[in-house]
């Protein structure tokens, strides 16, 4: 894959006249501000008109914020007829998988950009810049803009700071580079408190609150190969009797990894046509390879992957045996 210089990037963005963004599938906190992001620079500073979308509802602490106001959701790249746009850009995922069904094929014709932190990116899309040393894509998003001279206000630097901040596990790892951009986004009127900390960590509704305590009903550990593996998962059943979305069903990993006495723990969750599963370890055990043996991918201390529907067993087993080997 060759990345383009930031100087192409925005050469590429900013001569367009019609954008169409997508937040991935099960959309977290980085998906949401990368792509804000960079709606707000092409419409404030390149006079572009941009449309975003997003398949799949975003969590729901996140879906009560001003954030969300302009994005359809319910909408994918697949239900778009895109004759119309002369750019599809699919920020903060390695793979197109995680904007399109399997089966759909994306014209060459179209032209699609890809703007990520992931290793496991492959330069699926025609355009692309991905550095995989970046803690979000925010991240990645907040070098480029510097570098081409962008103005960081208090909006941009609130929307790059809102994926900076969930990405980052409020800053409990990448710590010293996220901290650093933090503080220039706080410096230059970023509404840290009212918009992002407060409206995220503070705004939790209970069923969400009662799906992390049934995963920790459901925990199970085993020793593999002298680590210790903990990990649980939740059925199609549990999740519809909690109207769980997919992105809300994706926060349990990041509630488990705080358990104590574990080098890695992952999850699976079963949706209705797949199980969505999710590794997590900071004990510097690079689960990233385990995601990629089951056709995911990500980073080092946290990675996913996603199974073709099977008993949660049969699931459990099939992760357990890619650890063993």
């Amino acid at each position: 894959m060759v990345n383009l210089s930031f100087s192409e990037l925005w050469k590429l963005l900013s001569s367009a006249k019609k954008v169409l963004i997508s937040l991935h599938l099960g959309p977290d906190g980085d998906s949401l501000g990368s792509c804000l992001a960079l709606e707000y620079v092409l419409k404030r500073d390149c006079k572009v008109e941009v449309d975003i979308v997003s398949k799949d509802p975003i969590g729901s602490s996140l879906g009560e914020t001003d954030f969300v106001k302009n994005i359809a959701f319910g909408k994918g790249v697949a239900d778009i007829d895109l004759k119309g746009y002369d750019l599809v850009i699919l920020p903060d995922s390695g793979a197109l998988k995680q904007f399109v069904p399997v089966d759909f094929k994306l014209s060459n014709k179209f032209n699609t950009v890809s703007i990520d932190h992931h290793a496991s990116n492959d330069g699926f899309a025609k355009y692309n810049y991905v550095d995989n040393t970046k803690i979000s894509c925010c991240s990645v998003l907040f070098e480029f803009f510097k570098s081409v001279g962008v103005k960081f206000d208090s909006e941009l630097s609130t929307r790059l700071l809102l994926g900076i901040f969930t990405d980052s596990g409020f800053f409990a790892y990448g710590k010293g580079d996220s901290i650093k951009e933090a503080a220039f986004l706080i410096e230059n009127g970023a509404e840290y408190q009212n918009r992002i900390s407060d409206a995220i960590r503070f705004n939790i509704p209970l069923r969400i609150m009662q799906y992390h305590s049934l995963m920790i009903k459901n925990f199970r550990s085993v020793k593999i190969s002298g680590l210790n593996v903990g990990y649980s998962s939740t059925s199609l059943k549990e999740v519809k009797s909690l109207n769980l979305s997919l992105s809300e069903a994706r926060s349990a990993v990041n509630y488990l990894q705080e358990l104590g006495g574990f080098d890695i723990i992952f999850t699976l969750t079963e949706s209705e046509d797949k199980i969505k599963g999710s590794f997590r370890s900071r004990k510097g055990v690079d689960v990233s390879k385990y995601a990629e043996a089951l056709e995911g991918g990500g980073h080092k201390a946290a990675a996913a992957f996603i199974l073709p529907k099977m008993d949660l067993k049969e699931a459990e087993r099939r992760v357990l045996d890619v650890l063993e080997n």
